[in-house]
Parts: structure tokens; sequence; C-alpha cells
């Protein structure tokens, strides 16, 4: 059981370190083309606004991460977890995007936010204390 905790600890490191890392270099595209109207549909925010979100959220989630790969950080490694896969939730299935015209492909939004659900399993085991073994 440890063995299964310990892969879905790092599937759940791997798929918000590279969340966070897509986040961070969004936002600095979208500065460096000199782009003035970033819009993400999945998210509510637009232009300048999304970019510091994105920028900001992103070096935060690499940090959290960063942290909870050091045992330091369990709760709000959890508390990150939780905020994306709501966040994925709320934008594919609750949001504007609509998958008949949209950039978004149906089973696209739904393997990323299994994806998130997932990496909150990872998280949670994180999260949790580790029992000691009886002997």
């Amino acid at each position: 059981m440890a063995v299964v905790g310990a892969v879905m600890r790092f599937y759940s490191y791997l798929f918000h370190g590279l969340v966070c890392l897509a986040m961070v270099l969004t936002a600095l595209i979208s500065w460096l083309s000199g782009s003035h109207s970033l819009d993400l549909r999945l998210l509510p925010w637009q232009g300048e606004t999304l970019r510091w979100i994105l920028f900001i959220g992103g070096l935060a989630g690499l940090l959290i991460v960063w942290l909870a790969t050091r045992e330091t950080a369990r709760l709000a490694f959890l508390l990150w977890s939780v905020v994306v896969f709501l966040a994925l939730l709320r934008g594919f299935f609750f949001g504007w995007v609509h998958y008949l015209r949209g950039p978004y492909p149906l089973g696209t939004a739904l393997a990323l936010t299994l994806a998130a659900l997932v990496a909150i399993g990872g998280a949670w085991s994180h999260y949790c204390p580790r029992r000691a073994t009886a002997r």
C-alpha cells in the first residue's frame, strides 16, 4: 500500500508542477509577444488581470509543490490541488465553454478534470499522517 501512495504522490507532484509551469509560461509568452488580449475561456479573468493571476498563481503553485516535496506544506498542497480541480470543473462544465464550437474538445476537458481529481488523491495521501507499521 505504501507503493501506491508513493506513486500517487509522485503523480500529484508531476501533474501540479506541469500545471503551474504552463500557467507561468502562458503569462510570460503573452507578455513577450506583446499581446494585449489574453483570454482563456476557462477562467473568469481577461487581459492584464489574467496574466498576473496566471503568473503569480503559477509561481505560488510551484513554491507549494516544491515545499510539499520537502514535507513542509502538506495542507497547502492539498488545498492547491482542490482549487485546481474546482477551477477546471467550473471552467469546463459550469462556465462559458461550449464544446460544439469551443476550443476545448469534451474528451480533453474530461481527461484534464479527471487527472486533477486523481491528483487530489495523491495530495490527500501526502496530507494524511503515515501510520507506523506494527511488527
